[in-house]
């Protein structure tokens, strides 16, 4: 019982540092700054509502919080794609990540882009047409300290329209606690110090909880709060389970002669099929996936609450090597 009411005054600890900084964060910001950059990434993720505050063990984890790259393997690489952008959208993701006795590093970048817009002047005539292509190019570091595991991202932004190109910068500050076997708590802040174009880049934080009460369940809880707008709360659940047997399992060949091997039967062993659900601001989302060894394999169909954008069709990949 002791345990637990210490870790009940961690969890409350965490809370009350996150409303603190937010109090630090009220002003006059122009939330539409650089807003794809909260729109999420990973197909896993979104399908689990956007609560990867304190889910994510990967390299997605440099875009939800990059406190969780130091549980990465070696190296990894990731990237999405949106199916079902209309409007001449697109949006787009991409990461590759290692992990080093000295801490974790990541290099990702993030796009979104229209094209084949079409101009006016001052005059209402047509100018012809141009596109819109908006970059975040980013590296994260991560390391841990006993259970407490710490990141950082700098962040760049470029802006380019109409032959016109804006630069900006940001910063996001991430930690995750292992409160125990069952419990990890996370709390990032995207975009602590951020601008572009001349504008401050709205800042966000994210406080989360992921529990694992069964073996492949995942259950998480994430709350968000950004300036001038109301915090909205975000779950979601996963349920991981095998779909064959591992073929190492019961193999006699010595573990030295199987580090030698890199073929494709290694890399696809072990294979898992998972289901998610997730729920954000009345929006649902529902997903699967498929993992290996080396390989994951994601898609999200997230249910639009937009009259005029369509649902979202996601899929995203990931290589762990």
């Amino acid at each position: 019982m002791k345990k637990i009411m210490i870790n009940n005054k961690k969890i409350a600890l965490i809370g009350l540092l996150a409303l603190s900084l937010f109090s630090l964060f009220a002003g006059d910001i122009n939330n539409s700054t650089a807003a794809y950059i909260r729109m999420g990434i990973g197909a896993r993720i979104i399908a689990m509502g956007e609560a990867g505050t304190a889910t994510t063990k990967d390299i997605t984890s440099a875009y939800w919080n990059p406190a969780g790259l130091v549980d990465m393997k070696d190296i990894e690489f990731s990237s999405m794609y949106n199916l079902s952008m209309n409007y001449d959208r697109s949006f787009m993701y991409a990461a590759f990540g290692k992990n080093f006795d000295w801490g974790a590093l990541a290099l990702n970048w993030v796009n979104a882009s229209v094209s084949d817009i079409e101009g006016f002047d001052d005059l209402d005539q047509p100018t012809g047409f141009f596109d819109n292509s908006e970059h975040n190019i980013a590296l994260s570091y991560a390391n841990r300290y006993k259970k407490l595991s710490f990141g950082v991202t700098p962040k760049f932004y470029l802006s380019s329209m109409d032959g016109e190109t804006e630069t900006g910068f940001g910063l996001d500050l991430g930690i995750k606690y292992d409160i125990n076997q069952y419990i990890e708590a996370g709390f990032m802040v995207r975009d602590l110090v951020g601008e572009l174009a001349g504008d401050t880049v709205p800042r966000q934080l994210n406080l989360g909880l992921a529990a694992h009460p069964f073996m492949g369940v995942t259950l998480a809880a994430d709350a968000v709060m950004e300036a001038e707008e109301n915090p909205k709360f975000i779950f979601g659940a996963e349920y991981w389970t095998p779909i064959g047997r591992d073929p190492e399992a019961d193999s006699k060949v010595s573990v030295v002669e199987m580090s030698e091997i890199s073929s494709w039967d290694s890399m696809l062993s072990y294979a898992q099929t998972g289901i998610r659900l997730g729920f954000n601001e009345g929006r649902f989302s529902v997903g699967t996936g498929l993992r290996f060894r080396s390989i994951q394999l994601d898609y999200v169909y997230r249910f639009g609450n937009h009259d005029i954008f369509n649902d979202d069709h996601i899929i995203s990949l990931i290589l762990k090597f």
